[in-house]
């Protein structure tokens, strides 16, 4: 616990006086914290992850912002909303929320929001309302009030996203204490339909289920275990092979172990970067971007095709992890019992009275699920 605490203590030492380190050498001993302003001549605080250039990775649509000045719902739990969206896109559009990592605010993370909006998407970055002493809880309650940003801009009248937002369609993600939050946001809100984490560090303290440790008088209860994790949110987690080494204080609470603690039944994939540290995931490039592509086309477009995408070995991963089981999927048979008999139309029926989509009941492939597909289910069970 004492390490943990130390670890915080040196963290906000850093964010704080990033400024006050004088020459390029000494700026550069914390590159995931500070960069060298060469023009200027002065180490500045890079907000522990985002920033840099996305390259290649940007998407094949144009985007715009919103600003709180320009009418975005400024929340309680956050601060400095920006609502990034593509401007030729298709909608209604599936929407993400990013939060940065411990001293980040919300235009550390700009490069994530411009990465997803050229790939079709909404994407609001956030900052905690207090960059140093807000907890993972609270950037958490931070995602989840985003996204009601979000929804109340698809009412806006004078919003260019009024009317264009699935108002159903969520994913929460976040960097290092923000990859932390979004397993805290899922905890809160179990119709989250994916969670993308970043390098994530958690911070569960609980004196039910973790040993007390006592630091200056104070007891803490600080560990992770499955109780403390139990959500059902698909989840793609990236972490460092080394990480540990620059986050010793945070052994046992990084990628790693939440991936292991999470739930059997929740679909979920760990994706470690080989040689990596704290920064392995700070940017939206490589084979980084390229699997939360898949992972969104699958889980949150609902596109099976891209199933098999998320079973191959990263080229830069030194272990890949996952327990998601590509199941070929046969027109018809809903409920997926490898026959297709009276009880694929009851759910075929049901589908079409709620306005769901489910691709085994689109049997001639129209994007749509409707009476034409009830009957040629109908014809293959007579047939």
């Amino acid at each position: 616990m004492k390490k943990i605490l130390v670890l915080l203590l040196t963290f906000s030492y850093l964010y704080s006086d990033c400024p006050d380190l004088a020459t390029q050498s000494e700026c550069d001993t914390y590159p995931q914290f500070c960069t060298w302003n060469s023009e200027a001549n002065i180490c500045e605080s890079n907000g522990g992850g985002g920033g840099g250039d996305n390259g290649s990775a940007n998407g094949p649509y144009s985007y715009s912002t919103i600003s709180e000045a320009q009418g975005l719902r400024n929340g309680p739990d956050y601060r400095d909303g920006v609502l990034y969206y593509p401007t030729n896109g298709t909608p209604p559009y599936k929407s993400i929320v990013i939060t940065p990592g411990f001293g980040g605010n919300s235009s550390s993370m700009g490069n994530w929001g411009v990465f997803f909006a050229s790939h079709g998407y909404t994407a609001m970055t956030i900052g905690p309302n207090d960059e140093i002493n807000d907890s993972h809880y609270q950037r958490g309650e931070g995602l989840i009030d985003a996204i009601e940003s979000i929804k109340q801009e698809n009412s806006r009248i004078s919003s260019p996203l009024n009317g264009l937002v699935d108002l159903d369609n969520f994913t929460v993600s976040g960097y290092s204490m923000g990859g932390g939050a979004s397993h805290d946001a899922a905890l809160m809100d179990d119709s989250i339909k994916a969670l993308i984490s970043l390098n994530p560090t958690v911070l569960f303290e609980d004196c039910n289920f973790c040993p007390g440790n006592t630091y200056e008088g104070v007891t803490y209860c600080i560990c992770l275990v499955p109780e403390l994790i139990e959500h059902y949110i698909p989840s793609l987690i990236f972490a460092g092979q080394v990480e540990v080494n620059e986050l010793e204080g945070y052994a046992g609470l990084l990628g790693q172990d939440i991936y292991a603690n999470l739930p059997s039944q929740t679909e979920k994939i760990l994706f470690e970067g080989a040689g990596g540290g704290h920064g392995s995931a700070a940017s939206p490039s490589g084979e980084v971007a390229e699997y939360i592509l898949n992972f969104l086309n699958y889980f949150v477009n609902e596109d099976d095709s891209y199933c098999e995408s998320l079973l191959e070995l990263p080229s830069s991963a030194s272990q890949y992890l996952t327990n998601i089981d590509c199941v070929d999927i046969v027109a018809g048979d809903i409920n997926n019992d490898a026959l297709i008999n009276v009880q694929d139309i009851v759910l075929i029926v049901n589908l079409i009275l709620t306005a769901e989509y489910q691709s085994s009941g689109d049997m001639n492939d129209d994007g749509i699920v409707n009476i034409l597909d009830v009957v040629q289910v109908v014809n293959l069970i007579l047939s």
